[in-house]
């Protein structure tokens, strides 16, 4: 095994992935969490909408799907349906989870083994400063270790943090165990917000490529072209990445699909409307050229905040010659 992992939702393009946030009820509430998840908070999808988000995006091309939270080892019963059902559907499915169950070898086993029967095929989790302030790092490498004496596929997630050295007790501790690791960066969202950090500012040349383009149903039952939210605030709502609704007839199959298409054409370097491209090129971009963001998360809520600019988006990706087929 290596040092550094390979994220396992890999395995498929972002135009096969969802993500469903099932809960935002989680045992502990890391300081890092974008999705602010806590014990105090109740927001939770019904098996039923989980059953149509399933049914939906695999009629909309979607093949893999991956149940967040919060916590979803809280709630064993209820994902254990959904699992099925969305195996029987033909997805494949991975979960993630910080792993407070996997205390030891045995109980790992017995926690894990109804997700495995129910057909999941990854396991992801979490190791680093802000998830081991509430248990070992023993925990994921447990957990990780049990799933794939299940033949699972497994991912650990590790975000740097300004404590240098307690990140590499964390990094030994997963080298000693030969474990590998997808290092993660730590974004200024959710309750990162709050955090005393010094954001370093990148032009729009030194951004990175999005890739986090996964079509995701958060447990308040908001759909986003985006796996990234940040629910704390309505930036997002103010932009294309907001989908809408499945919990509002307001929100139609047909809208959703042109919202989403305008939000990976804004990320596909082969598309006329490719970000770098229209900082280029458009008036209405070329000033965002002068400013400087933390990252692309930042960049994608200003440049789409601006209903002029989407429009233009929109105008000029309708002009477009269709893609050959």
């Amino acid at each position: 095994m290596t040092a550094e992992g390979v994220p396992i939702w890999d395995r498929f393009p972002s135009h096969q992935r969802l993500c469903i946030n099932f809960t935002l009820t989680c045992n502990i509430a890391c300081d890092h969490c974008i999705v602010e998840s806590s014990p105090q908070r109740r927001e939770r999808l019904s098996t039923e909408e989980v059953r149509a988000a399933l049914s939906q995006a695999w009629e909309n091309g979607r093949r893999h799907v991956t149940f967040s939270g919060g916590e979803v080892f809280l709630y064993p019963g209820e994902m254990c349906e959904v699992i099925a059902f969305a195996r029987q559907i033909g997805f494949v499915v991975d979960v993630e989870s910080n792993a407070f169950w996997a205390r030891s070898d045995e109980l790992a086993r017995q926690k894990l083994a109804p997700f495995v029967e129910a057909g999941i095929s990854g396991l992801a989790l979490s190791a680093d400063i802000y998830h081991m302030k509430y248990f070992p790092v023993d925990r994921p490498i447990t957990a990780a270790r049990t799933a794939r004496s299940f033949g699972l596929a497994t991912e650990i997630q590790f975000c740097r943090s300004h404590f240098r050295e307690r990140d590499e007790e964390i990094i030994a501790a997963l080298a000693g165990a030969g474990e590998p690791y997808v290092v993660l960066e730590l974004l200024d969202r959710g309750r990162a917000r709050e955090m005393l950090q010094v954001w370093t500012g990148h032009r729009v040349e030194e951004l990175s490529e999005c890739d986090d383009l996964t079509t995701t149903v958060h447990a308040t039952g908001d759909v986003y072209a985006c796996c990234q939210l940040d629910i704390g605030v309505d930036q997002m709502k103010r932009t294309p990445v907001f989908l809408g609704s499945i919990r509002s007839a307001e929100s139609g199959a047909a809208d959703r699909d042109r919202r989403e298409r305008l939000v990976r054409a804004f990320y596909d370097p082969a598309s006329p409307i490719y970000f770098r491209t229209m900082v280029r090129e458009h008036p209405l971009f070329q000033h965002l050229d002068e400013e400087r963001f933390s990252n692309i998360c930042t960049f994608c809520m200003q440049a789409l905040g601006d209903p002029a600019r989407v429009a233009a988006l929109q105008e000029r990706l309708d002009r477009a010659p269709a893609p050959a087929s």
